[in-house]
């Protein structure tokens, strides 16, 4: 009797497989499209406390950091900030507009090569074969800068990077 039930259910099986009498084949394509791209972030620009502004030079760095397609090319530019006067960065007292301290951003440690927002003049070209990037903006109150009263001066730099 189990030998008869096996039977069965083999034939079973084999009633309910498909007979399959032929197949067909394709190809799928897949690809994918990788664009330049850059994001771009800095720390804060901190002159620290002082206790009186004038007679010497105080300097500063921010780190500008990219992340980038690998081998993008990249043209990093800043503008004068929130209270410029021309292109003179001024830093000012968060109560009293009327006070400001003057101030720069320089491309080298030298504070020689002003960091701005003219293309091919005085922005930061290049590319990171790592798609990483830290660059730094040195920052300077100059030794002329004028006595200010006590009190909290700010100013905001939009950086931009073009890719």
């Amino acid at each position: 009797m189990r030998k008869i039930a096996f039977g069965f259910a083999a034939i079973a099986a084999v009633a309910a497989t498909p007979a399959l009498a032929a197949s067909a084949s394709n190809q799928m394509p897949v690809s994918v499209n990788v664009v330049n791209s850059c994001t771009v972030s800095a720390t804060p620009m901190a002159f620290g406390t002082l206790t009186s502004v004038g007679g010497v030079n105080v300097d500063t760095t921010s780190n500008v950091d990219l992340i980038c397609t690998i081998g993008a090319s990249y043209d990093v530019s800043m503008d004068f900030g929130t209270h410029a006067a021309g292109s003179q960065r001024n830093l000012q007292n968060t109560t009293d507009a009327t006070k400001k301290i003057p101030y720069g951003v320089y491309r080298d440690s030298a504070r020689g090569l002003s960091w701005g927002n003219t293309s091919g003049t005085d922005t930061v070209v290049g590319s990171s074969a790592t798609g990483l990037a830290t660059l730094t903006a040195f920052g300077r109150i100059p030794s002329t800068a004028t006595s200010v009263p006590a009190g909290s001066y700010t100013d905001t730099v939009t950086v931009t990077v073009n890719f």
